[in-house]
């Protein structure tokens, strides 16, 4: 079979698109030279703030300060090319099912029928949206043709609001980046916002939006579908400009027609993923702390309505939007104010400059000013919505340590200050930060790390959700781990009984019903910690309970434990009350400083200290995604 032709030049532009927009393009470049600007900006005033940086830098010439903190910051071992390994999978699988919708024409067989079912087909419109693998822009296109076609503007305006913000790459992406919670959030915000705005413009059908007083008269329509089986003929062709049609042209084989179209969205894909990693990158490295803190970390309770106005001149797409989130959520010294991220990845992506843009050249000023203000007022509502219905102020919404979690014991505890970049607080009751974590690092070898400041689950660990939780850790430090044997050491700090003795029997049944193999041992019977003690296990608990003399560890036991962390091995810290003073943390410090995060200022919270709201719905679709997350860790 002869495909030559296929690979020839494509034509200069299609007769019925018009040419390519490079607006979007034009955006990219302004956001990666704003970018650098503000490395450069950072490197000359404050010096390279990388691990390259190293006491004789000052002596450099600038341009090798620059260099090197480039090279800092795409190849340490949480850089930008880590990062973009971590997620290649998701980009590929997504571009193959965006192949698939788009080879066998689902999206366009969806679109032709909307007529079909009057005002329902705001709920349908609202679905396409969600699975069409298009830009804004192609959307906006194909709305305009289903317009052209008859279509009221209701289930029109639907498919515009919800196409930008997800797609099935977008879907994967926030799988990998925020995990499974976050993925159903976003789909069913998506999908509440197409609805959301469907049913404002049908109740406005009679107010001058009838579909013949739309647009301006005269505009030319430009997009890039460019698609033989559009809705209506006057925007229907097969020109060379994509590459799957040029293949479709030179044979029927389905399957090549199929690999060629899931390749044609590699860039048009692909530029954003690159833009939203290296954006992340460098808004939590260089972007000052306390800007990310007012929006995102304050508590404040109109951050919501700051981040959606904010968001609005802001070229945010909704495959950069998951990767920008997580960086700001890791740069935070607390947890993400979650209503404020939920108006973030649905403010930004449906109010990107290059739809409101064609939006302003194509329909009149009244069906502009519709499109903004339902996408700003459907951004307020439903995020304050998921504040109220959905998010539990404090808590990292959708982390594995809480999953099934109800409320978890509260009383005596200590607050855990952030002092690594790799620790992200993940329960912060009342700016009091109880439990915080470290990912592991595959590449560093860096096992994965817990850090909890209240004894009292431990001691009450049959109480409330107190269980789930710890074997919830268990499971997360041996998935986070890379040596994993499923044994566990849990070891005391406390060399006698009395108030530090924790009953340990429901916890050790709790977790060999998970197929963890549990050992309990204090330091009167081990009272000098050595690797011969740590060899056959998978993961250790230290359990501090006294800061007396004999309770501390010496220099080469935490030698011990830290290198038992850095072969990929699992470490949970549990602070407790000193004996005496019980603002003491030194004993748990002595280790936990050299792993990111230290313990201090000991008080009293409340008794149970709620971790979820109850919701059905989002526990099981929750569950049924996470299934999806754990195929693509084992491949």
């Amino acid at each position: 079979m002869n495909l030559g032709l296929t690979f020839m030049k494509k034509a200069d532009a299609c007769g019925v698109h018009g040419a390519s927009s490079k607006a979007a393009n034009r955006t990219l470049l302004w956001m990666i030279a704003a970018s650098l600007s503000l490395i450069v900006w950072h490197v000359w005033t404050y010096g390279p703030s990388g691990h390259w940086a190293a006491g004789d830098s000052v002596d450099k010439a600038f341009p090798l300060l620059l260099w090197g903190e480039l090279l800092d910051l795409f190849s340490n071992n949480h850089g930008i090319l880590a990062e973009l390994w971590d997620i290649l999978p998701y980009f590929l699988v997504g571009l193959l099912l965006g192949g698939y919708l788009r080879t066998y024409k689902v999206a366009v067989k969806l679109q032709a029928s909307l007529r079909r079912y009057g005002i329902a087909s705001v709920f349908l419109a609202s679905l396409i949206g969600i699975i069409t693998p298009l830009c804004a822009c192609g959307t906006l296109t194909t709305a305009i043709s289903l317009l052209f076609a008859g279509l009221p503007l209701a289930p029109v305006m639907s498919l515009l609001v919800t196409s930008p913000l997800l797609s099935p790459s977008a879907f994967l992406l926030t799988l990998n980046d925020l995990g499974p919670e976050w993925t159903v959030i976003r789909t069913v915000s998506a999908y509440a916002m197409g609805v959301f705005a469907g049913l404002v413009a049908h109740l406005l059908r009679n107010r001058g939006f009838k579909t013949k007083e739309l647009f301006v008269e005269g505009a030319i329509v430009r997009g890039d579908f460019h698609d033989e089986d559009y809705p209506d003929e006057r925007l229907r062709c097969n020109c060379r400009e994509k590459f799957g049609n040029r293949v479709a042209v030179k044979t029927s084989n389905k399957f090549l027609i199929f690999l060629a179209k899931s390749a044609e969205m590699c860039w048009p894909v692909g530029k954003y993923i690159l833009v939203g990693v290296a954006v992340g990158s460098i808004v939590e490295r260089y972007v000052p702390y306390q800007w990310i803190y007012q929006l995102f970390g304050s508590k404040d309770p109109l951050s919501i309505v700051w981040v959606t106005f904010g968001s609005v001149p802001l070229f945010l797409h909704q495959i950069s939007a998951s990767s920008i989130l997580a960086h700001i959520k890791s740069s935070l010294h607390g947890t993400l104010d979650s209503g404020a991220a939920l108006a973030f990845i649905v403010g930004g992506p449906v109010t990107a400059i290059p739809t409101l843009a064609l939006f302003w050249s194509v329909f009149k000023k009244r069906v502009f000013v519709l499109y903004l203000v339902v996408c700003i007022v459907g951004t307020i509502l439903i995020a304050y919505g998921s504040k109220v219905l959905v998010f539990v102020p404090g808590v990292d919404t959708g982390n594995a340590l809480f999953r099934g979690v109800g409320h978890l014991s509260g009383g005596p505890s200590a607050v855990i200050e952030k002092k690594g970049p790799n620790v992200r607080v993940i329960l912060d009751v009342n700016d009091r930060r109880t439990i915080a974590v470290a990912d592991s690092d595959p590449i560093g070898g860096q096992g994965g790390i817990i850090f909890d400041a209240a004894l009292d689950r431990l001691k009450d660990a049959a109480r409330l959700d107190n269980l789930i939780y710890f074997s919830n850790a268990a499971q997360w430090l041996e998935k986070d781990g890379i040596n994993s044997k499923k044994t566990i050491l849990i070891y005391g700090s406390w060399r006698r009984g009395g108030n530090d003795t924790v009953k340990f029997e429901p916890l050790q049944n709790a977790l060999q019903k998970h197929g963890f193999t549990v050992k309990v041992i204090d330091r009167s019977q081990a009272h000098h910690l050595t690797d011969k003690h740590l060899a056959d296990y998978s993961q250790i608990w230290m359990i501090f309970g006294e800061s007396t003399a004999g309770s501390r560890l010496k220099d080469d036991e935490i030698r011990v434990l830290s290198n038992f962390s850095s072969d990929g091995k699992g470490l949970l810290i549990m602070a407790g009350a000193g004996e005496g003073d019980e603002h003491d943390m030194g004993a748990t410090n002595q280790l936990s400083s050299k792993l990111g995060a230290t313990f201090s200022s000991y008080g009293e919270y409340q008794k149970e200290i709620k971790v979820a709201n109850g919701s059905g719905f989002f526990n099981k679709a929750s569950a049924l995604i996470g299934r999806v997350l754990k195929i693509f860790h084992k491949a």
